[in-house]
């Protein structure tokens, strides 16, 4: 008896470490405080307590983008990739009243893949005011258009298809261009259609 006594003794302790060691694993990460997020190659313009730029995400492919006010700690984005993340998500005990309630920490870049655009796909800038100019048939307002924010402005003597011009608003715009076969002789030879409005910056 007393050599089963002792047995058990010694083992008594080792039982209480496998016993714990089970409990630190389980109580671990667990795939629930995880997600996969699709990080968009552009941000947008979006208000938090301000007006900010948003990252756009979503979980799955199919759904839309959504505005991100947040940040993923240990991410660093670079526009014009689009991403595929896991991250982990953690609830703040006491978050501040104007902040988020999860804390968003980067697990794993899954990938980063570069994003060009298509032959047929621009970026253009809209200024936040027209100017007088003249086409074809006489005198009429253009808004002034640019690709790049370190160019001048230009008068654009086109409309595009499915944009909405609000003067007071800077935009940036993702346009596909289409080139007409027979234009009228006082018209583009291009036709725009918007794609994406990126962004309107009150000025």
């Amino acid at each position: 008896m007393k050599s089963i006594a002792t047995i058990l003794k010694g083992a008594a302790p080792a039982l209480a470490l496998f016993a714990m060691t089970q409990c630190t694993t389980t109580a671990g990460v667990s795939s629930a405080d995880e997600k996969t997020f699709i990080v968009g190659p552009q941000t947008a313009d979006c208000t938090g307590v301000a007006p900010m730029k948003c990252l756009q995400v979503k979980e799955k492919a199919s759904e839309n983008w959504t505005n991100f006010y947040t940040n993923i700690d240990g991410f660093t984005y670079e526009p014009g990739y689009e991403y595929v993340l896991k991250v982990k998500t953690e609830k703040i005990a006491n978050p501040p009243a104007d902040g988020s309630s999860i804390k968003y920490t980067l697990v794993k870049q899954v990938s980063k893949t570069k994003k060009e655009a298509a032959a047929n796909e621009k970026t253009l800038i809209i200024g936040s005011q027209t100017v007088d100019c003249s086409a074809g048939a006489g005198r009429m307002k253009c808004v002034q258009v640019k690709e790049n924010a370190s160019e001048n402005w230009s008068n654009f003597y086109s409309h595009i298809e499915g944009f909405t011009y609000e003067p007071g608003y800077e935009y940036v715009l993702k346009v596909k261009t289409e080139k007409i076969a027979n234009p009228l002789a006082d018209a583009s030879s291009i036709k725009y259609t918007l794609i994406e409005q990126v962004s309107k910056t009150k000025k």
